[in-house]
């Protein structure tokens, strides 16, 4: 009984295989520490990328929460920054960052700073200024 040996990959070799791009091309672009892309990829990310950083601040809606949206808010205005600001006060949302005090500053996913009202230099260093 011949078996015929069929030209299959494994799970973990078909996760790391090159695949074509979608224009056609079989160009493979890779970059140390980033993930490998299409020739077609790298064009699309030029264009649309934006470098808008992502600011929450955490908290039920205390005092020192508003004062630290308020000062957050005050120093993104102040020095023009691409910024999306947004105040989460859902208690169980809040609790998947893994802090047990109010408020809290969190930038593109990081938590920042917690338990205190931060001053504007540190929110000034904490966003890059």
């Amino acid at each position: 009984m011949g078996t015929k040996k069929e030209n299959k990959k494994g799970f973990w070799a078909s996760l790391f295989s090159s695949k074509p791009c979608s224009c056609g091309d079989n160009l493979m672009i890779e970059y140390a520490g980033k993930p490998a892309a299409s020739c077609c990829d790298e064009d699309k990310a030029a264009t649309t990328k934006t470098d808008m950083k992502e600011v929450s601040i955490l908290g039920p809606g205390c005092a020192k929460c508003k004062a630290t949206y308020q000062a957050v808010e005050k120093v993104i205005n102040e020095n023009n920054l691409a910024v999306k600001l947004t105040k989460i006060e859902d208690i169980i949302e809040i609790m998947s960052y893994n802090v047990m005090g109010t408020p809290v500053v969190v930038v593109d996913g990081i938590v920042k700073i917690k338990g205190h009202v931060p001053s504007e230099s540190e929110i000034k260093q904490i966003l890059g200024i």
